[in-house]
């Protein structure tokens, strides 16, 4: 089946959907309201899931090309290691930029005969398949809402259930790399690095750019300042003064939510992205699932021939499993409310216990979205996850 699908935000759901309704011959237009791709000081955690999609979309090596593969990643309590797994080469991660996954995807998507119309703000949608601006409106055999966790076009459907703030606070950031430290482990290394209810994470993206996430909670004046309270990071991570020194004054800060809808999908809109299933970022999942839920909606209209028989299918696939991972990346971020020998106490349970694992920690990250037995698998089914020790 091809169509028209028009589709408002030009981020990483936006942008995925695109290339995947273009490149099964739809004819694509993506809105988005800012003049230029938006192109944040930030990092994106893609795991093998997220990294079958780019492949299957034919964009991986533009998206990582030199992004570094994370070969291990460690948890440290003031300093002192308590948990540690070495992921390649049996199990993939790699961190590249915002501006390199999406300049990846807009390159392909106007390759693929897409279309992308900047400074096109929508506003609203109708079940019948109209897309609204403040000027005009237009129509398509399907619409997609990729706008955002404040999403105008779902909102206006009416179909957020709830919006929960989770009561952290996040500042991220990218910083430069000294040559120096591409040799040393600590350089390598992806580390979350706590001290109390405090979090810092570092995550090497390439040679030149490593990307750094503070978390706090709520009520924490000193953690949730912007610009940033260096001397505060640092005498809580005095080990890791030399990269909060690098930190900018005017990295990104916001306050974590949670969001559940009504459904996925209302008439001939389809809701992706942090529109459909926002979530806490302690996972580093947000991007992995929007992207599969992409791909999957394309291939489950496509095999259904047919818009909204392929929603229905779709939500079947996805909705259930990607709502387990958000609860997943909620219930992550609240080990910072624990003393921190319970916490590490908690992350030793998850390491010694495979079903634990399999339940939990990385709960998407071994999906596989482009496996054709997966149409046929039940969806409650356990997807296996890669040990953690």
């Amino acid at each position: 089946m091809t169509g028209t699908v028009e589709i408002a935000g030009g981020g990483i759901a936006g942008l995925t959907t695109a290339l995947a309704f273009a490149r099964k011959g739809w004819r694509v237009c993506v809105h988005e309201q800012d003049d230029d791709l938006r192109i944040l000081g930030a990092g994106i955690y893609i795991w093998e899931n997220g990294l079958r999609v780019l492949d299957a979309l034919g964009v991986f090596h533009a998206a990582t090309w030199g992004a570094q593969p994370a070969w291990r990643h460690e948890k440290r309590d003031r300093g002192e290691v308590f948990a540690k797994s070495k992921l390649m080469p049996c199990f993939r991660l790699y961190v590249p930029t915002r501006e390199a996954l999406l300049t990846a995807l807009y390159d392909a998507l106007i390759a693929a005969g897409g279309s992308v119309e900047f400074g096109s703000q929508a506003v609203a949608a109708t079940p019948d398949g109209v897309l609204c601006f403040a000027d005009g409106h237009t129509s398509a055999d399907l619409i997609v809402a990729a706008d955002g966790i404040n999403s105008p076009v779902r909102d206006s459907l009416g179909l957020l259930r709830w919006r929960h703030d989770i009561g952290q606070f996040a500042y991220r950031a990218m910083i430069p790399r000294d040559p120096a430290e591409l040799k040393t482990e600590i350089g390598r290394t992806h580390c979350e690095n706590w001290n109390g209810s405090r979090r810092l994470l570092y995550a090497p993206c390439n040679e030149e750019l490593a990307y750094v996430q503070l978390t706090s909670l709520k009520g924490d004046v000193r953690g949730n300042a912007v610009p940033l309270d260096r001397d505060f990071w640092c005498d809580l991570f005095p080990q890791l003064a030399w990269m909060i020194e690098r930190l900018p004054d005017d990295g990104r800060g916001d306050w974590l939510e949670l969001i559940r809808t009504r459904g996925w999908a209302k008439g001939r809109v389809a809701l992706v992205g942090d529109s459909a299933s926002a979530q806490p970022p302690f996972l580093g999942q947000g991007g992995g699932c929007a992207m599969m839920s992409a791909l999957v909606l394309a291939e489950a209209i496509d095999r259904a021939g047919d818009v909204e028989a392929g929603l229905a299918a779709w939500q079947r696939r996805q909705r259930r499993f990607t709502e387990w991972v958000q609860r997943v990346a909620h219930w992550y971020g609240r080990l910072a409310l624990l003393p921190p020998p319970l916490r590490r106490a908690v992350f030793g349970a998850l390491g010694r216990s495979e079903t634990l694992q399999a339940t939990t920690l990385f709960a998407a990250a071994r999906r596989d979205p482009t496996a054709p037995e997966n149409w046929q698998r039940p969806e409650e089914e356990q997807i296996p996850m890669p040990m953690f020790h």
